[in-house]
Parts: C-alpha cells; sequence; structure tokens
C-alpha cells in the first residue's frame, strides 16, 4: 500500500509538473526564418501547444506505432518541417542546435530533449529551399525546350 502511495504521488509529480511550470505564461522570444513565424497558431492554440506538445507527441507515437495510423496534424515530421529554420543558402538548420527552437525553449524551462537521439532535426526527404528555387527553374528551361523541339519537329514534318 505505502509503495503504492508513492508510486501515486510520483506519477502525479512527473505528469502535473512540466505542465504547471513550462513557460509559466512566457511567450516564445525566438523568431528564426521558419513557417512557424508567419503563423497566427499551431495546429492547436499556442498556450496549449506551449504546455502541452509532448502529451500530443505521445499519443500520436502511440496512434502511429501500435495502431499504425498516421495523420499530419500532430506528427513530429510535421512539427519539424513547420518550426525548423533554414540558413543564408536554404540549407536547414537542425531544430536543436544552438539557439533554434527546441533547443532554446527547453534551455530555458530547462527540459531534456530525447526526441533527437531518434528522429531526423530536419526534414527528411525533403530539399532545401534554394534546391527547390533551383530545380524549378531547370525544370522550367528544360519544359520550354522540349516545347520548342516539338514545335520546330511538328513544322517540319507538316504537323501544326
Amino acid at each position: 500500500m505505502h509503495q503504492l502511495a508513492i508510486r501515486l504521488l510520483l506519477s502525479i509529480l512527473i505528469l502535473v509538473t512540466p505542465n504547471v511550470f513550462s513557460h509559466d505564461g512566457i511567450n516564445h522570444s525566438l523568431i528564426g526564418k521558419s513557417k512557424a513565424d508567419s503563423q497566427e497558431q499551431c495546429v492547436e492554440p499556442t498556450e496549449i501547444m506551449q504546455k502541452e506538445h509532448f502529451v500530443f507527441l505521445y499519443h500520436q507515437r502511440d496512434k502511429t506505432v501500435i495502431k499504425g495510423v498516421r495523420t499530419k496534424n500532430h506528427s513530429f515530421a510535421n512539427c519539424i518541417d513547420c518550426h525548423v529554420s533554414y540558413d543564408e543558402k536554404g540549407k536547414a538548420i537542425p531544430i536543436n542546435s544552438e539557439g533554434q527552437f527546441c533547443q532554446t525553449c527547453h534551455v530555458q524551462t530547462a527540459v531534456n530533449i530525447d526526441c533527437f537521439s531518434c528522429h531526423a532535426s530536419v526534414p527528411r526527404g525533403r530539399k532545401s529551399v534554394a534546391k527547390i528555387t533551383l530545380e524549378n527553374e531547370h525544370n522550367f528551361h528544360i519544359t520550354k525546350l522540349t516545347n520548342e523541339i516539338i514545335n520546330h519537329v511538328g513544322d517540319y514534318s507538316g504537323e501544326k
């Protein structure tokens, strides 16, 4: 019975403490070069996300890993995609690097980040903004050239 009471008390402290003191009413002061910087709120109201984002991530993890249900609303990959900042060359800066979104808040609230021991800290499978822009320009020129060649061949073959 005594052990049960101790476990209950510890469980309450572990679950309630981060929620009560996280951010303590202080807004995020980090403004970088991320998609999230231009948004009014996250997938949930900002105050809720500041204090309870880890709860959403745990529930999403369980849905994904145990039940095989994948959604973007509270997915970790979606968080990274939206909150990651980019340098001058368009390369993603790891979100847990010094001065970046996750690291800054977790240092201020003295909470350890263990997500990135398994998860990527930059968008995976996505290209940098600069590479996408260059590829779009390159593809535009290839399409334009292809159309010119088709028109040119069509002119000689009598097709219009």
